[in-house]
């Protein structure tokens, strides 16, 4: 690839190395050490049908879980990656493809790994412990591959398979610091240029703290704005415009982040059903995808009575926003 060439989408670029991670730095401390630690006594040993695990990586969405653990599998040298998630794997022929297609070259990283039933959970443990998996009577020896899960609630997954984990890495939010030097590093290696870093510092405010919003939504926005202006540059009017296409305002809530708000605001105080109701939206979306974001940064709260409220700072962005 031309090192002039400007490409045209955010994920373009793969990350190959621990040492291309930006933030998250005792996840990446510790993965050196294991592995280090791990060529050392395969090495030693002579033993280079060893793997490496299994490893937990636990997290909110978006911190870069993924790409860490394509990172680790590219590190650990393996020639295959199988991945899948954990709903899939409930499928009894798909968990069983998925063990049976891996040998000491492979690395199997299953996202989403609270999606597996108990069953499957079982399997997988008897897997990682015993190397073989139990089938209509017979037993059937698997190889030795390197296995990584990742999750958003470790606390689905069962004890005796956490307890099974050798490497277990938590991930956190990011820094606005740490997301403006992310959003920097891509548009680098994208060769986008950016008229200044008040640029990179509003796409990393305005992404809820996470990678995979700063990256994917906001800087391939933001660039796709710029080209249709006919420029390769991001400016600071490509940026305003990005925001006001996408609904965002300048503390990262989006259009559903303050519609939400605004029931609360409307309401003093509802339950979660009667704000799925308005909002016409399951409950579990707005668990998942709202109500995170906006009780973590003190927009709103959940009393003892597992009532909505909003707090002084919900309420005077609401009154902002719409007075504006």
């Amino acid at each position: 690839m031309d090192e002039r060439e400007i490409l045209k989408d955010v994920n373009q670029i793969k990350i190959l190395s621990l040492f291309h991670i930006y933030g998250q730095p005792q996840v990446v401390d510790a993965l050196k050490v294991y592995l280090h630690a791990y060529f050392n006594i395969r090495a030693n040993t002579g033993d280079m049908d060893m793997c490496f695990g299994p490893v937990l990586f636990a997290g909110p969405s978006g911190t870069g879980k993924t790409l860490v653990a394509k990172a680790l599998h590219a590190e650990l040298g393996n020639l295959k990656l199988i991945e899948t998630s954990g709903t899939i794997l409930n499928k009894r022929r798909e968990l069983f493809t998925v063990l049976f297609n891996a040998d000491e070259n492979t690395s199997v990283f299953i996202d989403e790994a609270q999606g597996l039933n108990a069953h499957a959970q079982y399997v997988l443990l008897t897997a990682i412990s015993e190397k073989a998996v139990f089938a209509h009577g017979r037993i059937f020896p698997l190889k030795d591959f390197a296995l990584i899960l990742a999750t958003t609630h470790e606390y689905l997954l069962q004890n005796a398979l956490l307890n099974r984990m050798r490497i277990i890495c938590r991930f956190n939010y990011y820094s606005i610091e740490d997301l403006a030097g992310i959003v920097r590093q891509r548009a680098d290696a994208l060769h986008w240029q950016y008229e200044s870093e008040e640029v990179l510092k509003i796409i990393a405010e305005r992404a809820k703290r996470t990678p995979r919003l700063a990256i994917n939504t906001n800087l391939q926005t933001c660039w796709h704005i710029a080209t249709t202006h006919d420029r390769n540059v991001i400016k600071l009017e490509d940026v305003k415009e990005a925001f006001k296409l996408l609904q965002i305002d300048e503390l990262g809530l989006d259009k559903l982040d303050r519609s939400y708000l605004k029931v609360l605001f409307e309401r003093d105080a509802s339950n979660l059903g009667v704000i799925s109701s308005i909002l016409g939206l399951p409950s579990m979306t707005i668990q998942k995808n709202v109500e995170p974001y906006l009780f973590r940064e003190g927009f709103a709260v959940k009393d003892k009575h597992s009532l909505r409220k909003l707090t002084e700072k919900g309420k005077k962005h609401i009154i902002d926003t719409y007075d504006n």
